[in-house]
């Protein structure tokens, strides 16, 4: 006889454990309902219906902290941390649907899209170039073509030369890439701005010839600004990054609504020259999220296909190297609002504090590290310099991940 823990990914791997063992497979949903306890934070909850989630949690098998007052009702409010299977979970959304008070309904609401974010379900979105990207399977990679003259890796500028930016969109296609970033201005931390006049110059012609080339590639382009959006779009663009997730010009929402196109929305505070000093959190992830809450609506209400939004928590935007690596370690917690995630840390500040890298030069291997935790995790997007190194690295990580069970 022996005995070990084993940890079941996902309902196949699970499935294929109860057929090796001559379990009746009507069981899978009962038992998978049950494979995974999950945490859920909840943040700002009446007390007296923090307190009844604690009960209704016990009553079925889970459990929930409350402040350690909640039970006095000496604080008015607490947060709270569910722990339970997704069964107790959706048990305790239907008991609390039953009632119209104490900030409930709210709740629930939270509650659903919680439930609803556990599951990742494959979906195809169609581009304007008339290409698509899939989404729920494997990572995909978008690589990097700086176009600028001072971005923080000196070894990924082109200096506004077209000839070497498309020789490197071909040489990232060749090597796998799935989407190409073209950026004309640098957002290094304390990075100054360019004129608007000077970004659409340098992106427009490298656009156009890797249209000519890669006529199906799905591209991207990194700007702030609404008119270099709008042009962008209609030389062939197929997606706008925008790093200040619709803080610094809102109209970038109905520029990509009007091409039918995809938005990325980044958390950060700040500029790139004053974001280094606007680090100071309570609560870093419920920040995040409520950020995106907000430019999700904001989007929507500008026209955008709620389906083509891609979120991005900043790495290294307005946050220090420990809040960095606590976003990483924490992908999931943006998965509340069903929509792809994108991770951009290749070769930054974060990967060379912990592998001792001041030199961009020597943080390829930490960036490797991270694009395999980020594959592992199921993040659906990573943004890197090295698409050759760093497609291996996610395939090794996947092959792991999707191992038949044996």
């Amino acid at each position: 006889m022996a005995a070990y823990e084993i940890k079941f990914r996902d309902a196949r791997e699970l499935a294929e454990a109860l057929k090796a063992l001559g379990a009746d497979m009507r069981s899978l949903p009962f038992f998978d309902n049950r494979r995974e306890i999950r945490s859920v934070y909840i943040t700002d909850v009446d007390v007296r219906a923090a307190n009844v989630i604690k009960q209704e949690m016990l009553s079925r098998g889970g459990d929930a902290a409350v402040h350690a007052h909640a039970v006095d009702c000496g604080v008015t409010e607490s947060d709270v941390i569910l722990f339970g299977t997704v069964k107790q979970i959706s048990f305790l959304a239907d008991k609390l649907e039953t009632m119209p008070w104490w900030g409930f309904p709210d709740t629930v609401k939270v509650l659903r899209e919680a439930l609803a974010s556990f599951s990742k379900k494959p979906a195809t979105i169609d581009l304007p170039s008339g290409s698509s990207l899939a989404f729920g399977g494997r990572t995909l990679l978008m690589s990097i073509i700086n176009l600028s003259d001072d971005s923080f890796h000196s070894e990924s500028r082109t200096y506004g030369n077209v000839d070497v930016a498309v020789a490197r969109a071909v040489e990232h296609a060749k090597d796998g890439a799935d989407i190409l970033d073209l950026g004309a201005e640098s957002t290094r931390p304390g990075a100054a701005r360019i004129s608007e006049s000077e970004e659409i110059g340098r992106i427009m012609p490298v656009i156009r010839e890797i249209r000519k080339i890669l006529p199906l590639m799905p591209i991207s382009v990194d700007t702030t600004r609404e008119k270099v959006a709008k042009t962008a779009l209609e030389a062939g663009a197929d997606i706008i990054n925008d790093i200040s997730g619709l803080t610094f010009e809102p109209g970038i929402a109905r520029a990509v609504a009007d091409h039918n196109a995809m938005l990325v929305i980044m958390h950060m505070r700040g500029t790139p020259e004053t974001m280094g000093s606007m680090c100071i959190y309570s609560n870093l992830l419920k920040e995040i999220n409520d950020f995106f809450d907000e430019k999700i609506r904001t989007a929507i209400s500008s026209g955008v296909d709620r389906a083509k939004i891609i979120l991005d928590p900043g790495v290294g935007f307005a946050k220090d190297y420990s809040q960095n690596l606590f976003l990483l370690r924490h992908l999931e917690s943006f998965r509340i609002h069903s929509k792809p995630i994108l991770i951009g840390a290749s070769r930054k500040g974060s990967v060379g504090k912990a592998t001792d890298s001041p030199d961009t030069a020597g943080r390829l291997e930490g960036t490797l590290a991270v694009s395999a935790l980020c594959a592992w995790a199921g993040v659906d997007i990573i943004r890197v310099h090295d698409t050759k190194e760093n497609k291996k690295a996610v395939m090794m990580a996947e092959a792991i991940r999707n191992a038949d069970y044996a």
